[in-house]
């Protein structure tokens, strides 16, 4: 279940940048692709559809690659040799209407097989060895029965003009095919598109991968400095409602029930202080969730808590430099130009339907005829005996050779799909500019606010020493000052307490938005990989990398909090109490309900006259329906500083 706010006593789990990094790039996910806002954020959207899942997982991702790798095996099946066999028997009695349709009588039988293979140049090239056996029902002595035909038959078929070529069937998602043998269909079916065309697909598809990679690390590290960040921010808060409340019953120990508005005043300061301290748990948790789920992580009942020191330290880069960097190494950028490499073939398919559809068939025949398959080749009167021996002979064969032309008149097809081809080259290299002239905007931005968000943090830092400074002076003016000066000092503490708590806040946010900056700028110039030490190779997983990289970060992690990091001795070993209050036992004040819609329009609004010339209403928040039994809350268990209240002053409970 959820980890509630009210259990103080959650473990800690120390938490390196590089552990996180780890982690995410075996089972995490990628968060929103953007630079324009929203780093750090996971992508929570579910979507489904006929396609398949969507996810951002890391685990997911990993597949694309593959799959258009497995699509180069594909795009090569269609010059793969394929083997045509069949076999048949058929059986003739027709009534005989005279007696040459009765030779025609009997049993037959046809066996062939045949080996033929798609060239790279575009043509085909085959060989077929077949058998015909024929039982006549009448047999005169005219001619051998039974009869077995046996044939030897090469084939070879080449187109001359269109579809000629190694390059043009490199690019052609399916294979020309034969005019001459129309059982024989390509492997593929143009279920891939040509073998040059795939391979640049691949390229594009490890570019996707690359791109959500580096998308996932930079979201990670963001989500990593925003928890640094959320935990300054609480730290923060807490100092700054010790402080309220001390002011509060300081002030209180003082004056007693003089001067209630003064009083009411600290304790309001006081109030909202725990607001925001609760707002800054809240995001504490938020932000804990946010890199759990970047991290692929389940809620394993500890507390993530990052253990890396952001980095302080400006940042100059060489500009020029840079944008070589990111025109060369952005994935988009490599996307984009291959796209363009794809419209460039497309171009070169269509130029080639403009041709006409010219080819060369040749085909020898090599056939022998008997009256069985075995024995010998003739018999004692010279007849034909054995047809295999005869077809060994060569004595009878057939050839022959020619050409066809297909013409299409007027080309309208091939011009209308050449004009589109050329378009869409137009197209693709007009996004590859805007996607260079974005690539540099977004590297501009980043190179600008690293120098912004640096110079940020040394003018946070300062307002904080200010801030720190004026409020001691301002604490050592209350404690010696005039009754008659305590409305105003008192005034002007409250605006201290509030400047020095926004201060140290926004200094935490500025420093975990410089370190996020860092990593943004490496993202814009493409090379947050090389940054993280990240490296993306192809195959199975190497044999001295079998132990996970996630196990070896946890155990240097342990070994460093073991040797390198003192346990606070104020804290039971290895909890942060986050979420309890520094001022325990001390409870918010009880409040009426809130109003309903009908119950709000039902009064007046707050200082106007009631109907029929009644007295005003009272500003009161919400309109009272029963007493508050308790106006003030319980000062048990309050710190040893805090004055109690006289007896005859108390409020009753």
């Amino acid at each position: 279940m959820p980890p509630p706010k009210a259990n103080p006593d959650r473990p800690v789990r120390h938490l390196t940048l590089q552990e996180a990094i780890a982690i995410a790039l075996e089972q995490g996910t990628t968060g929103f692709l953007t630079l324009a806002g929203g780093l750090g954020q996971a992508n929570e959207n579910v979507q489904s559809g006929r396609g398949g899942t969507f996810s951002d997982s890391i685990r997911v991702l990993a597949f694309d690659p593959a799959i258009a790798g497995a699509d180069i095996e594909a795009a090569l099946a269609k010059f793969d040799t394929r083997l045509l066999a069949s076999q048949t028997w058929n059986k003739r009695d027709d009534a005989p209407l005279n007696v040459l349709t009765n030779f025609q009588n009997g049993d037959g039988a046809s066996f062939s097989t045949s080996l033929v293979k798609g060239l790279a140049t575009g043509g085909v090239a085959g060989i077929t060895y077949s058998v015909d056996y024929l039982l006549a029902a009448v047999n005169n002595g005219f001619f051998i029965n039974p009869s077995y035909r046996s044939r030897l038959l090469f084939q070879f078929e080449q187109p001359l003009l269109q579809n000629y070529g190694v390059e043009i069937n490199q690019l052609l998602p399916n294979h020309p095919g034969s005019v001459q043998v129309p059982r024989f269909r390509p492997a593929g079916g143009g279920r891939t598109e040509g073998i040059l065309v795939t391979r640049v697909r691949f390229e594009q598809a490890k570019s996707e991968f690359e791109r959500n990679v580096n998308h996932m690390l930079l979201n990670v590290e963001a989500a990593y400095w925003n928890l640094w960040s959320a935990y300054g921010t609480l730290r923060a808060r807490d100092e700054a409602l010790v402080s309220a409340y001390n002011v509060w019953r300081n002030l209180e120990a003082r004056m007693g029930l003089t001067n209630p508005p003064d009083l009411h005043r600290a304790r309001a300061q006081f109030e909202a202080f725990r607001v925001a301290r609760f707002q800054a748990l809240g995001q504490v948790i938020e932000n804990e969730r946010q890199l759990r789920i970047l991290l692929g992580m389940n809620d394993d009942g500890t507390r993530l808590v990052p253990v890396d020191s952001p980095t302080l330290t400006p940042f100059e880069p060489d500009w020029q430099a840079a944008v070589q960097e990111a025109l060369n190494n952005r994935p988009e950028l490599v996307q984009a130009r291959q796209d363009l490499k794809v419209r460039q073939f497309d171009i070169l398919v269509q130029r080639n339907l403009l041709k006409p559809d010219l080819r060369f068939v040749a085909n020898y025949d090599l056939n022998g005829v008997g009256d069985s398959l075995a024995g010998p080749t003739f018999d004692a009167t010279g007849v034909f005996n054995n047809s295999m021996g005869v077809l060994a002979l060569n004595k009878f064969n057939n050839w022959q050779f020619g050409f066809q032309l297909d013409v299409p008149i007027g080309f309208r097809d091939a011009h209308s799909a050449l004009r589109v081809a050329r378009l869409n080259l137009l197209r693709s290299f007009a996004a590859l500019r805007d996607n260079e002239r974005k690539v540099l905007w977004q590297l501009r931005n980043q190179y600008s606010r690293l120098v912004e968000n640096h110079r940020t943090i040394q003018a946070q830092y300062a307002q904080v020493q200010a801030a720190e400074r004026q409020r001691e002076n301002l604490e050592a003016l209350f404690r010696e000052g005039a009754a008659a000066n305590l409305p105003v000092l008192l005034e002007q503490i409250l605006s201290a307490d509030r400047t020095l708590n926004d201060a140290r806040a926004a200094l935490y946010r500025a420093i975990a938005d410089y370190n996020t900056t860092l990593a943004a700028y490496q993202f814009a110039k493409g090379t947050i990989m090389q940054y993280d030490n990240v490296l993306i190779s192809e195959g199975p997983l190497p044999e001295c990398a079998q132990v996970r990289a996630t196990e070896h970060f946890r155990e240097r992690t342990a070994a460093l909090v073991a040797r390198e990091r003192e346990q606070n001795p104020t804290l039971p070993s290895g909890v942060i109490n986050i979420e309890r209050e520094p001022i325990p036992g001390l409870e918010p004040l009880r409040m009426d309900a809130p109003p309903s819609v009908l119950q709000m329009w039902s009064q007046p609004p707050q200082g106007v006259a009631a109907p029929n010339g009644g007295s005003p209403m009272p500003m009161s928040s919400f309109p009272a329906r029963t007493p508050s039994p308790d106006l003030l809350p319980s000062f048990r268990n309050v710190p040893p500083a805090a004055e109690t209240l006289p007896p005859s002053q108390a409020v009753p409970r």
